[in-house]
């Protein structure tokens, strides 16, 4: 019988993953080896409810048990650990029948130079190569030389129609002034400081900025929240405690404006939410996400660096025809059908 292992970290999107492929595929088909540092990640999952997930207390002992050569597809999630990338650069005879879907910073290149070329190695002659948007193709075949197939899919757009869905049905706090969003973590790739910068001039009018830091660099993060406090003051809003999914979805509803500062695919489910609840979101203009946002999914988006020309009033207006528009776009790519066709093509590709 034709087998798929799923090589999986544990992550916020994990069971959303799993529960998308036994819901829609022939559970017996697929197998589940999860890892990772369960307070990291998602910890609520429960393994044993399903048969076909294992969690493997150290993936690198379970790689090497040699059960892995008894599959006929392997999906490698996440394209982070090197000590996975060794095992298959070492393990030259799986790399025919290896998928790798890079979730977005695991596709640059860090290590020493042995480090850069196992990976390389791996990534060029590996079966396939999964992006989540195609804009990601480009950056590939710049840094890699791949052979195998250019794939797309995403673990679960329809659940975030789901949550957004339930908070909407929820009163909204009553508030008297603009609230702010910007970006999604504690990382430097969401230029927080840079973008409160441009924002200074709008500390007089009715406005709160709002910074979801729970995850990242806490040393980055103190340093952006000291930022944050000494331009705003009593209007910013570090975040700093971990909130589960409904939480942070209720907090998204309550945003009127979010502004991501990224180059790099990060952040998609924030930015498919809030568009999808009908916020006004600013992106880095010529980045491969704004490109996919702006021409793929056909919403209505604001370039940042077009903030230091506006008046508060231009900044904060978005028509109720633009609002459609991006729900009902963003409701469209994030169907269920076009999610499970995405990965019947991946399953099907042998």
């Amino acid at each position: 019988m034709y087998k798929i292992l799923h090589l999986f970290r544990i992550s916020v999107s994990t069971e959303d993953f799993i529960r998308l492929v036994q819901d829609h595929f022939t559970q017996d088909l697929h197998d589940f080896w999860i890892y990772g540092d369960r307070k990291i990640g998602n910890s609520s999952i429960n393994v044993s409810q399903y048969r076909n997930v294992k969690y493997i207390r150290n993936i690198e002992d379970k790689l090497k048990s040699g059960e892995i050569y008894e599959y006929d597809k392997i999906i490698y999630h996440g394209v982070f650990e090197q000590d996975i990338i060794d095992f298959f650069f070492w393990n030259r005879r799986l790399l025919k029948k290896l998928d790798l879907f890079f979730w977005g910073g695991d596709k640059f290149l860090y290590g020493d130079n042995i480090q850069i070329y196992k990976k390389k190695s791996v990534v060029n002659n590996a079966h396939a190569v999964i992006n989540i948007i195609p804009e990601e193709r480009q950056f590939m075949k710049k840094n890699y030389a791949v052979r195998g197939r250019f794939l797309c899919a995403q673990y679960g757009p329809h659940t975030i129609v789901r949550q957004c869905d339930l908070v909407t049905k929820q009163p909204r706090d009553k508030k008297e002034y603009t609230a702010i969003q910007i970006g999604n973590s504690a990382t430097s790739t969401n230029a927080h400081i840079g973008i409160m910068e441009k924002l200074v001039k709008f500390r007089e009018e009715d406005i709160k900025i709002f910074l979801p830091l729970s995850y990242g660099d806490t040393g980055y993060a103190d340093k952006v929240i000291k930022t944050g406090k000494n331009l705003f003051g009593e209007k910013f809003v570090g975040m700093t405690d971990f909130m589960k999914a409904d939480e942070y979805y209720q907090f998204m509803n309550q945003m009127d404006i979010a502004i991501f500062g990224i180059k790099r695919q990060q952040a998609l489910g924030n930015i498919f939410a809030l568009l999808y609840l009908g916020k006004k979101v600013f992106l880095k203009e010529h980045t491969i996400v704004q490109h996919y946002i702006k021409h793929i999914c056909h919403c209505n988006v604001w370039d940042i660096n077009g903030i230091a020309d506006m008046t508060y009033q231009e900044f904060i207006s978005f028509g109720e025809d633009q609002v459609f528009n991006n729900m009902k776009n963003m409701g469209q790519i994030m169907q269920i059908e076009s999610v499970v066709k995405s990965w019947d093509t991946i399953f099907r590709n042998t």
